[in-house]
């Protein structure tokens, strides 16, 4: 996306000018692990800085910008967006990490870790004896 953005409609920006550019997070929102991850992915393109606000969840993330074809504009779009995809996959990843382990493990154990039989077996049969 190279398109130019109306960042009169981002009001979560700070400040904005040719060469720099301020964005506040709120971390009771975005884990610092979340913005630690998005910030890491925009190093290539632009210089960042994370300053806290005095007593609040806030943190204030300052753009500059590397090259002259770095578009702050479009860069503070993507960050957004980053950020919400960001939590979207810490949150997917958490409610997935026992299936993932569990798969792990049955990668490398060297038997079974899982109880084929009852799995395999029909609806007659009763291998654990439950209608004794």
């Amino acid at each position: 996306m190279s398109a130019e953005i109306n960042t009169e409609r981002m009001c979560w920006l700070d400040d904005i000018t040719d060469m720099s550019l301020t964005i506040s997070v709120e971390t009771a929102i975005y884990s610092l692990d979340t913005l630690f991850r998005v910030c890491y992915d925009f190093t290539d393109c632009c210089y960042l800085f994370l300053q806290p606000v005095n007593k609040t969840s806030v943190v204030k993330v300052q753009f500059a910008r590397k090259t002259s074809e770095c578009n702050l504009s479009v860069i503070a779009g993507e960050f957004s967006n980053a950020l919400i995809d960001q939590k979207v996959r810490t949150q997917i990843a958490s409610e997935t990490m026992s299936i993932r382990e569990l798969i792990i493990a049955q990668a490398f154990a060297e038997t079974d870790l899982i109880d084929r039989s009852l799995s395999e077996s029909s609806s007659v049969d009763d291998p654990k004896g439950i209608t004794r």
